[in-house]
């Protein structure tokens, strides 16, 4: 297993995460050099990410299989089946350790593997479904989840009778080896034709009479009223002469097999002047005294005031001490029937606060609260000294933190404490930092206040025309240059000012440009490019939208399928800075091309098989399935045995036309077993899917067995700059993000599409902030899954679903070729305008 580490005690700025929203503060933090691994088994090729707990530092990665990794938190892809030993060497400044995890990551034997499906999955009751094993097992034992027999056929078929969900169980054993799958909700049964019955009047004052309507058929009825009566009428009227809590039964018969249905406590009949109590007041700051009052008093009663505490008397006061929201109730009793009012309500009560004010000398400080007045206060500064009153000053002689701490006595018999931390230190000089200090403009830096006490005013100068008063301000410098950036910090006893000449560099980002003769043509089609770019001095790099690319400043490209090709010429600059254009190369198909190709199925679980088909009066072909095999078959069989993305070639000859190649790129997508499941973890996650979904299975409609604890499903409205709630019949792209609650951690099953779309997948981002993922079967930098869109986003950043927080910002540059991102998960993206993004055709 993976559980051992090395503790190191440093300083960490942490920044805690709720919901959406960043809230930062310094705090000093023990470290644990560890690392996890996910998935830690499972069956080949098995793609493991290990993810280092630590700090930033130098790490050596020996996998166990031979092969090692420098980068921090890589993703290893192991091909053989076995249990590896993993090991990770590390160094931070002066201190260096190793962490060694015997039978870390566990690869089981392919012919191991087993699974099972079943169609359909849902349906009206009463439900027949067949149920289906992938794989190979021995001595099968199947349990629905509906209380029936357990069965032990290969592949059964069953009936579920009555609506719900249930969670299927298969037992099986294999080579010696047994294990369990079950699915939980897997089968969902809806309503089919329901009996049930309501009462008229279900609450009201006894005595009182009431209807009950029966919906649905049936052959018979017998009804228990719960007061010892009885009746056979399908609707009968009844009357209840006490006040009570009453659970009614009805017992139905269809084709002479009887049905009851009991509704517990059903029928509450209250007595005349049901009881009720006020509260007042309803909110203020502790010591809070609030006075009850009972009103329509009943036979006995009992206070509950939400704490814990109770009183019997008719009008009561009750002290609150201590913060919180508070919930009071009133439980009464009257002939034999017992109720609780809840309050109208809740009590909300506030800690009282400790305001302090600069005094007139260094380290004085003037004390006050916002507790009620008139009370008694007493207060201790946590040297020693203690005082007496609402507003007393203190000055603090030594260095040193110290708890001060305030209690208020209240008039009705409780006590509320304030408690707060004041660092004292001799005055010391202004300083600032900050980080990144030169980047590529807009160049968003962070700046950091280094003061010796705490100022009565601040103000930042950025040196752009543009100040801040906050203590520690995250600031974009728009346009490139040097920058001054100053710090004026007013003391009680004067004023700083910190100033750092040419601190901040922002580079400039450059334009590229380029022409393209001719922009189309049949295939195969060579296309002359030419740079045309000026004032930059670094490299260039061309992508052709195929697979190719160059470096050139004149170069020339053949296309030889037909097909719209998104040419990109990126350009980089000082400081490392790029900028990308785009232009569509169209690449026609010759009408009267006597050869093709294709293959089914061209999607699915990998290993996966397809069979070919070569079209064409051909004399002599070979066929190239884009795996390093080839074949001169005309009609082949082929397994892609390992995931991936294949690009199959055909090159036909005959003596008429001659020869020619016909190449069909990501024509075949082979998919690992994890990629298709989406997998939720306890809490919010954000996630998307990395394929096109089978049509039927492409909608939210998926993720309907999903516990989500009552919480909508989102996703982000970039142009309206507003989150919206996801119904159940929208579409799922690879392209799109949401997020969603699980109450636990699921595994969501997905169906991947045996055709995938004809062209390749586009969406449209506006300017700013969009949610965001890319279509792939592995994961890939941050560079290559937005190489699309390169020249317009500047920062991408995911959500830790684990950890429930969002993670540290990629920027656009270095930084994206080097973080790998997960097509399984989605991604907050920041668009400096706007822009189609174009993904794989998957």
């Amino acid at each position: 297993m993976c559980i051992s580490g090395v503790l190191i005690s440093i300083t960490h700025a942490d920044e805690p995460e709720e919901n959406i929203t960043n809230n930062t503060s310094n705090l000093s933090a023990e470290w644990v050099v560890d690392f996890t691994a996910s998935p830690f088994e499972g069956y080949p090729p098995l793609c493991v990410q290990f993810t280092v707990s630590g700090p930033n530092g130098e790490y050596v990665w020996d996998f166990g299989d031979g092969t090692t990794s420098y980068v921090m938190n890589p993703v290893h892809c192991y091909k053989q089946k076995g249990s590896y030993w993993v090991k990770l060497k590390y160094s931070y400044g002066t201190i260096a350790g190793e962490v060694s995890k015997p039978d870390c990551v566990k690869v089981g034997d392919p012919d191991m593997y087993v699974d099972y499906f079943a169609e359909p999955s849902s349906g009206p009751a009463p439900l027949t479904t067949q149920f289906s094993i992938i794989g190979n097992p021995t001595n099968i034992i199947w349990h629905f989840g509906d209380g029936s027999d357990d069965s032990t056929d290969l592949s059964p078929r069953h009936q579920f009778r009555e609506p719900g969900n249930y969670s299927p169980t298969l037992t099986y054993c294999i080579a010696g080896s047994c294990n369990k799958i079950s699915k939980f909700n897997y089968i969902e049964v809806a309503p089919g034709n329901k009996v049930d019955f309501l009462a008229e009047r279900q609450n009201g004052t006894a005595p009182i009479c009431t209807r009950f309507i029966v919906y649905g058929e049936a052959d018979s009825f017998q009804w228990d009223f719960g007061d010892g009566s009885v009746s056979y009428e399908k609707s009968p009227v009844h009357c209840y002469p006490e006040p009570g809590l009453y659970t009614v039964s009805m017992t139905y018969t269809i084709d002479g097999a009887p049905y009851t249905i009991t509704k517990n406590r059903y029928l509450k009949y209250v007595p005349a002047g049901t009881p009720d109590f006020t509260a007042t007041p309803v909110e203020g700051i502790a010591p809070l005294c609030v006075a009850y009052s009972v009103i329509n008093p009943t036979q006995s009663w009992e206070f509950n005031f939400g704490d814990n505490s109770t009183a019997t008397s008719a009008q009561a006061t009750h002290c609150y001490g201590t913060s919180g929201n508070y919930f009071p109730s009133l439980t009464y009793c009257s002939n034999n029937l017992c109720d609780t009012v809840e309050g109208k309500e809740p009590i909300l009560v506030h800690q009282p606060r400790i305001l302090i004010a600069q005094g007139s000398a260094l380290n004085e400080y003037k004390f006050s609260t916002d507790a009620p007045e008139g009370l008694k206060y007493s207060w201790d500064f946590g040297d020693g000294t203690r005082a007496e009153g609402p507003a007393p000053s203190h000055r603090f002689d030594m260095e040193g933190t110290y708890r001060v701490s305030l209690v208020v006595t209240g008039t009705c018999g409780c006590n509320a404490i304030a408690v707060k931390e004041l660092k004292m230190k001799p005055k010391g000089k202004l300083d600032f930092t900050a980080t990144p200090l030169a980047g590529c403009a807009p160049h968003c830096v962070q700046f950091n206040e280094k003061s010796p006490e705490i100022p009565l005013s601040r103000v930042w100068d950025f040196g752009d025309g543009e100040t801040s008063s906050e203590k520690n301000p995250f600031h974009c410098f728009r346009f490139p240059g040097p920058y001054t950036v100053s710090l004026t910090d007013t003391f009680p006893n004067g004023t700083q000012q910190e100033v750092k000449e040419n601190y901040i560099t922002a580079h400039a980002v450059p334009k590229p440009s380029f022409t393209m003769f001719p922009p189309h043509g049949d295939a195969p089609l060579t296309v002359k490019f030419t740079d045309t770019t000026v004032d930059y001095a670094e490299k260039r790099y061309w992508s052709f939208g195929d697979g190719t690319s160059d470096s050139g400043k004149i170069v020339e490209h053949r296309f030889d399928e037909p097909g719209n090709y998104n040419v990109t010429l990126t350009i980089w600059g000082a400081g490392d800075c790029f900028g990308s254009k785009s232009q569509t190369v169209h690449v026609l198909k010759k009408v009267d091309s006597p050869y093709d190709f294709s293959g089914l199925p061209r999607r699915g679980l990998a290993p996966l098989c397809t069979s070919y088909k070569v079209t064409g009066q051909i004399q002599q072909s070979e066929l190239d399935f884009g795996d390093g095999q080839k074949t001169n078959e005309r009609n082949p069989f082929h397994c892609y045995e390992t995931a991936g993305i294949y690009s199959p070639a055909l090159q036909a000859c005959d003596s008429v036309s001659g020869c020619e190649d016909i190449r069909k790129p990501a024509y075949i997508v082979a998919v690992s077993p994890y990629y298709l499941n989406i997998t939720l973890l306890h809490g919010w996650n954000l996630v998307s899917v990395p394929v096109t979904l089978e049509p039927g299975f492409d909608t939210m409609d998926i993720l309907s067995g999903v516990d989500t604890a009552g919480h909508s499903i989102f996703t982000w409205n970039s142009t309206s700059a507003a989150w919206m709630r996801s119904a159940r019949s929208d579409p799922i792209s690879p392209l799109s993000a949401f997020f969603i609650y699980s109450s636990d951690m699921v595994q969501v099953p997905i169906r991947i599409s045996g055709e995938g779309p004809e062209y390749n997948l586009t969406r449209d981002l506006d300017e700013g902030w969009n949610l965001v993922s890319f279509a792939d079967i592995m994961m890939v930098s941050a560079d290559e899954a937005f190489r699309s869109i390169e020249e317009f986003w500047s920062y991408v950043i995911g959500y830790d679903a684990e950890k429930q927080r969002f993670s540290a910002p990629i920027t656009n540059g270095v930084e994206s070729r080097d973080v790998s991102l997960d097509p399984r998960q989605g991604y907050w993206i920041f668009m400096n305008s706007s822009a189609q993004m174009v993904g794989k055709q998957l």
